[in-house]
């Protein structure tokens, strides 16, 4: 690897050498040989991304595909599929050439959405739950300047399943009788719904005198072992910078949600679909599984992507 960083270097014509079919450059690395296909799958995806930091550090920029040494610049398109998906995980901006963001304006901008990002997750703590654009209007109409969508925005800030087990759930102590008895209301409406209730699904007089005592809603699951119906792919055709935005639906056949009792054909079923797992390292497509099972758990579990949810916690153990 090292002669070839050093061929790189002595070489201003970036394309010399692709041409000669029969040099000693084409036949050692260009990926239309042997040697060379065996030489690129030796290189680690660091390597390559180091190619582009360096030339960046030396343009103050990101460089453009000619400006990179032909060799490095088809293992890297062969390795990203795209110049800009290349960019992007260098960590530098995806306009590139001379005409492209400086690379300082690129880290300036970098860390400010890194800070817009935390104070998603800061409200997304406060709240105990994802926030809504309408709940950062000012931070959303600026984090309109970096991402496409809301989603995107949430997914950056890693505000899922762990993000609330870390941050947003706790143990109530010394509930009083009447919390505890409320308690067991919503416990039996998620074994009579098989899945944890949505809050709407109360009175609002009683929803919300369960969640001034527990702090939230998700808490309030939390203190029966439930967790709280979540959309598969949360605002992910939320805009940026608008507040109203759509209301929530509340259909859980495109959500996912731990299913709660459990009859014991469903056990059976997830049973079988996890030693598949085991067998093979992989989750089943539907079209591996025998017509009657897969519609008994998408029946019991809402949906077949939901029944593959279930095995996550066994999955997670091994």
């Amino acid at each position: 690897m090292e002669e070839l960083m050093q061929i790189a270097k002595k070489y201003t014509d970036t394309d010399y050498g692709e041409e000669d079919i029969d040099g000693e450059i084409y036949q050692k690395y260009s990926l239309e040989t042997e040697k060379g296909r065996a030489f690129y799958n030796t290189i680690e995806d660091a390597v390559l991304l180091q190619v582009l930091k360096d030339r960046a550090e030396e343009f103050g920029r990101s460089p453009s595909q000619k400006e990179i040494f032909w060799v490095w610049r088809d293992y890297i398109k062969e390795r990203f599929q795209k110049w800009p998906y290349a960019l992007k995980a260098a960590g530098l901006g995806k306009s590139a050439g001379k005409g492209g963001k400086t690379l300082v304006k690129v880290r300036e901008e970098q860390e400010e959405y890194k800070n817009l990002v935390q104070k998603v997750r800061e409200k997304a703590k406060d709240l105990c739950r994802i926030p809504h654009p309408k709940d950062l209007p000012e931070v959303s109409r600026e984090l309109a300047k970096y991402a496409r969508s809301w989603g995107q925005v949430i997914q950056d800030a890693g505000i899922d399943e762990e993000f609330f087990q870390n941050y947003a759930v706790y143990k109530v102590e010394n509930l009083e009788p009447e919390y505890e008895q409320d308690l067991e209301i919503v416990k039996a409406m998620a074994e009579k719904l098989h899945r944890a209730p949505f809050m709407q699904e109360f009175p609002e007089e009683f929803r919300e005198e369960l969640i001034e005592r527990c702090g939230s809603y998700r808490n309030t699951l939390y203190q029966i072992g439930l967790k709280p119906v979540k959309k598969r792919h949360p605002f992910h055709s939320t805009s940026l910078g608008k507040e109203e935005g759509k209301p929530h639906q509340r259909d859980p056949r495109h959500c996912y949600y731990r299913v709660v009792n459990c009859d014991a054909q469903t056990k059976e079923d997830l049973s079988i679909l996890y030693e598949i797992w085991k067998e093979t390292g992989t989750l089943p497509q539907k079209k591996q599984i025998e017509p009657e099972l897969r519609k008994r758990l998408q029946q019991s579990c809402g949906s077949w992507a939901n029944a593959l949810y279930q095995l996550e916690d066994e999955i997670g153990k091994e």
